[in-house]
């Protein structure tokens, strides 16, 4: 690590580089957030307009309770998700780790 870095700090081409490629890749993040909040705060008038025109009242009560419902949601949704994902692996490697065995050691029907 140390190395690597006294080679960028002695090297003014490979911290141009570096300072280059940071660059891109701090965009593309906010890029991805500033599409992330777009994209929400569309979603968010067009549920305000749907709301209105639907006739019911809409307020920030109502707001910051229906997103915090949608949190609720997301979070139990991804907690199974989790432990599903969980389970699959669990399962997944087990069975290649018998099938690992099986291969190794003698099968107990032919002794």
């Amino acid at each position: 690590m140390e190395q690597s870095i006294e080679m960028l700090t002695s090297n003014p081409v490979y911290m141009a580089v570096a300072v280059v490629l940071a660059l891109i890749i701090l965009l593309g993040v906010i890029k991805k957030l500033i599409k992330l909040v777009l994209v929400a705060g569309a979603i968010l008038v067009l549920w305000v307009a749907y709301m209105v025109w639907a006739g019911e009242e809409v307020s920030v009560e109502t707001i910051k309770e229906e997103l915090q419902s949608g949190v609720e949601t997301v979070k139990e949704k991804a907690s199974k998700a989790r432990e599903d994902i969980k389970e699959s692996v669990e399962k997944s490697i087990e069975e290649k780790t018998e099938n690992q065995l099986n291969k190794i050691l003698p099968n107990k029907n032919n002794l």
